[in-house]
C-alpha cells in the first residue's frame, strides 16, 4: 500500500504543470496541523478510567478530559520551471493529555481527586519537493518528504488528593521516559486556492514510514513514602519502525 502510494506521489509530481507565477523563486508559509509522529511510549489516560480507590465507594463523580495535539510550521520554498518546488518545512509539535476525575461515595460525598497529564513535545524538520498543477485560482500539489523528528523526554505526572482530609499531602509521581530521534520518508499531497497570484491558502495531507531510536534512562520520582524519592532505570535502547499517523495541515503561503 505504501508504494503504491508513493509511486502516485511521485508520478504527479513528474507530470506536474507550469509552476505559480509570482515575483521571485522564493516563497515562505506557515501551516497547523496536527501531529503524526507519536513517541511510542505513550499510553495517555481514556475518559471512563476505572477508579482506583479502594473500598465501596460509587466510582467516579466528576471527571474532566481534554487534550492538546497541535504541530506548528513554517516553510520555506523555491519554484522552478515545469512545475517543480523545494522546500524545507519545521517546527514544533505537541501530544499533551489531561485527565482530572473525582471519586466519591454512593451518596455523591467526594473522597478522593486525581489528576494524570501526559505530555510528548518534539521539534522537526522535512525537507523534500513537490510538483504543482494549475486549475485556474486552484492548483493541485503532490510530492515526497524526508521528515526528521527529534523526540523530547516524555514525561507523566500523576497526583492524588484526599478531599475529606484538606490538610493531607498531596501525593505525586512523575515518570520520565527516554527521548531520540525518528527520521524517514512518505508522500506528500494537497489543494491551494490562489485569491491573487502572490498567496494561497490551502490544506495538506501527510503520512510517512519512521524509522525510532530512542535512548536513556528511566526516570520516577514519587513521594508516597512522605520524601520524594527519584529511581533511574538502567539506560536501554529502543528502535521501532512503522508508518506514522495521517497528519492534516492548514497552510498559507506568500510569494517574495
Amino acid at each position: 500500500m505504501f508504494k503504491q502510494v508513493l509511486s502516485a506521489a511521485l508520478l504527479c509530481s513528474i507530470m506536474a504543470a507550469p509552476s505559480l507565477a509570482q515575483k521571485t523563486a522564493f516563497s515562505i508559509g506557515v501551516s497547523m496541523a496536527n501531529p503524526n509522529v507519536a513517541h511510542p511510549f505513550e499510553n495517555p489516560p481514556q475518559p471512563g478510567a476505572a477508579s482506583n480507590v479502594i473500598g465501596g465507594y460509587g466510582g467516579i463523580l466528576e471527571k474532566n478530559y481534554s487534550t492538546s495535539k497541535y504541530a506548528l510550521e513554517g516553510l520555506v520554498q523555491v519554484s522552478f520551471s515545469k512545475g517543480l518546488q523545494l522546500r524545507l518545512r519545521g517546527g514544533y509539535s505537541l501530544r499533551q493529555t489531561d485527565f482530572l476525575s473525582i471519586f466519591g461515595t454512593p451518596e455523591g460525598l467526594p473522597v478522593q481527586g486525581s489528576r494524570t497529564v501526559e505530555t510528548a513535545k518534539s521539534w522537526f524538520l522535512s525537507p523534500g519537493f513537490t510538483g504543482s498543477h494549475r486549475m485556474g485560482k486552484f492548483s493541485l500539489n503532490a510530492g515526497l518528504e524526508i521528515p526528521v523528528y527529534w523526540l523530547n523526554r516524555l514525561e507523566s505526572s500523576n497526583s492524588t488528593t484526599d478531599l475529606m482530609t484538606p490538610e493531607a499531602d498531596v501525593y505525586e509521581y512523575v515518570r520520565s521516559f527516554p527521548g531520540g530521534m525518528a527520521f524517514g520518508i512518505g508522500p506528500v499531497g494537497g489543494i491551494s486556492f490562489h485569491p491573487i497570484p502572490q498567496a494561497s491558502i490551502g490544506f495538506e495531507l501527510r503520512s510517512a514510514w519512521m524509522y525510532t531510536n530512542l535512548k536513556g534512562n528511566y526516570e520516577e520520582t514519587s513521594n508516597w513514602s512522605g520524601t520524594p524519592v527519584t529511581q533511574v532505570g538502567t539506560a536501554e535502547s529502543y528502535k521501532h519502525s512503522g508508518m506514522s499517523d495521517l497528519q492534516f495541515a492548514l497552510m498559507l503561503r506568500l510569494a517574495l
